[in-house]
């Protein structure tokens, strides 16, 4: 049950029914009681990923609005929920010993690049002693947390197998049709559309706003058309998700998420049309598609300009990323081996959240800012591991994890998604899943 398909399947949709109707401990008691379960049942960390990547997409926008995720009890209830996982994750490690393989971790094919990676985002602004704070190696540690710590522990405890890759591509498939349906829910109580048009501002679900979303989606968008071209009776239904994840991406109006899922989409139905068991439906199905969406956009031309009139009216406006690149360029300069690190004056007074750091919108720019040339050597020296990685696996799976990658660190161009918690910690799981395919 746990290390099959239902098991996901459940998660997903307590995940659905907790969010949509803001019942959040619903979802948290069905995660952790079903984790404490699995983790003294299963002698492998596989049926954890599921919950680890659903768990972030419980927070509804009302509760959390609401501040009660804030309050004593709540903070005091999740860190002793905390310590009962840790403690069965203990025992999980204790029974099956036999099960956990260290030297795994060590001979891995990435194994390097994560450590010196992990190491320059620690030595984060340790020259810019003025402006050094104790939240620099906070944020570092979370960072590291979803990156290194769970590369380390999927990596020694899960075991090999052909359909590794084919399960997390099933789990991510279930977790772009939660957020396509999050997002269209959001639309009946949350979403304000005025005069026609929507706000772009009230486009929140919680867990994120719209360049989340539509980060998330684009990320994981490539996930629909891999079933579309390897499941041969109902290719055509993951074909239509596809595209309706696509139509989700276009309803977040964030222009970076949009731009990455564009491209990916083109290559996707690219791929669909001439590799798989369903190339020549799938051709007919992109030609008789295209042909109604030009006719669908001439025909609802004035509706559509009016609803996704943020994109016409922003249009290629920077949105004030030039003077972010250059402000990032300075503080490189100011610090250039170790950079003026994540909590720099100007950071500091330009962020968000008043936890998290201010980011520059780009992943290159944010990596020499805040870790100096070391940070971007690390990063480059961890991104040619990685590509060379993908390159030994010739599989059509591989080649849509990819995809999936490709677009988040396209969109992470213009964003901020590789600094994010989750798509780190998603992308970390993608290059286990895909190592244990490719390792002898």
């Amino acid at each position: 049950f746990f290390n099959g398909k239902l098991y996901p399947l459940i998660i997903t949709i307590s995940i659905l029914i907790s969010h949509t109707f803001s019942i959040e401990e619903f979802g948290l008691a069905v995660i952790l009681l079903s984790a404490f379960c699995g983790l003294l049942l299963c002698d492998d960390l596989k049926f954890i990923i599921s919950p680890v990547i659903g768990f972030t997409f419980l927070f509804s926008e009302k509760r959390v609005a609401s501040g009660d995720f804030y309050k004593t009890g709540y903070i005091i209830a999740m860190i002793i929920g905390a310590f009962i996982l840790i403690s069965f994750l203990i025992a999980h490690f204790v029974i099956y010993r036999k099960n956990i393989f260290f030297k795994s971790f060590k001979d891995s094919r990435l194994f390097l690049g994560f450590v010196i990676f992990s190491a320059s985002v620690l030595l984060n602004g340790c020259l810019n002693f003025g402006e050094y704070t104790t939240k620099n190696i906070t944020y570092a540690i979370i960072l590291i947390s979803s990156t290194m710590i769970t590369f380390f522990l999927f990596t020694i405890n899960v075991n090999k197998s052909k359909d590794l890759v084919e399960y997390l591509l099933y789990v991510l498939f279930l977790i772009s049709v939660l957020l396509t349906l999050q997002l269209f829910f959001s639309f009946t109580n949350q979403i304000q559309i005025v005069d026609g048009q929507i706000v772009k501002e009230s486009v929140k679900v919680g867990w994120g706003m719209w360049n989340n979303i539509g980060g998330l989606l684009a990320f994981l968008l490539p996930v629909h058309f891999y079933f579309a071209s390897v499941v041969k009776k109902a290719g055509a239904l993951f074909y239509i998700s596809g595209l309706i994840s696509f139509v989700a991406i276009i309803l977040t109006l964030s222009r970076s998420s949009l731009l990455s899922a564009g491209l990916s989409l083109l290559i996707c139905v690219i791929i669909t049309c001439f590799v798989g068991v369903n190339k020549r439906i799938n051709r007919i199905f992109t030609i008789s598609l295209f042909i109604l969406g030009i006719i669908g956009v001439i025909i609802l031309w004035d509706k559509i300009s009016s609803i996704l009139g943020d994109y016409l009216a922003r249009g290629l406006d920077d949105n004030g990323r030039f003077e972010m690149y250059l402000h990032g360029l300075k503080n490189f300069l100011s610090n250039p081996i170790f950079g003026g690190g994540f909590y720099s004056s100007y950071q500091t007074e330009h962020m968000f959240i008043h936890f998290l750091p201010y980011r520059y919108h780009n992943t290159l720019i944010q990596m020499i800012a805040t870790t100096g040339i070391i940070g971007l050597s690390a990063y480059l020296f961890h991104r040619y591991q990685t590509i060379k990685l993908l390159l030994a696996n010739k599989k059509l799976s591989t080649v849509y994890i990819a995809l999936c990658i490709g677009t988040m660190l396209c969109a992470s161009l213009l964003d901020n998604h590789f600094f994010n918690i989750y798509p780190a910690m998603i992308y970390s799981i993608m290059l286990v899943t895909i190592e244990k395919s490719t390792s002898k």
